[in-house]
């Protein structure tokens, strides 16, 4: 009996870190496809907050913030900007690493300067 049990939980846990991966994949084609209101109501359906998964998601070996400069996505980005707290935002140079990857230009990096107080 302790085997079935065992079994049940580790399937469980197989289970539930592939719908989380997922749910990141679903995110991170939202964010790809700058589709923020799909983006929102995946969030919603799945009762999760960015602040929450933020650091846990990466699109790409990227943070969402980084995938959604990549493809600018202006309006995902907006909303992720919106979502996260501006110490969080600044713990990470957006501006320097988009200019490292010739992304300065992007409107989405404004919008994080502007978060940040910067």
């Amino acid at each position: 009996m302790k085997k079935i049990v065992l079994t049940l939980a580790a399937l469980c846990v197989i289970n539930t870190a592939m719908a989380n991966e997922q749910i990141a994949e679903t995110l991170c084609g939202y964010i790809k496809e700058d589709n923020r209101n799909q983006l929102r109501k995946t969030l919603s359906e799945n009762k999760l907050n960015v602040r929450n998964i933020y650091s846990s998601i990466k699109c790409n070996n990227e943070s969402m913030l980084q995938f959604a400069i990549r493809h600018d996505a202006f309006e995902s980005g907006s909303f992720i900007v919106k979502q996260m707290p501006s110490k969080t935002l600044a713990e990470f140079d957006y501006a320097a690493w988009a200019g490292s990857n010739g992304l300065e230009a992007s409107a989405l990096v404004d919008v994080i300067k502007t978060r940040i107080g910067e």
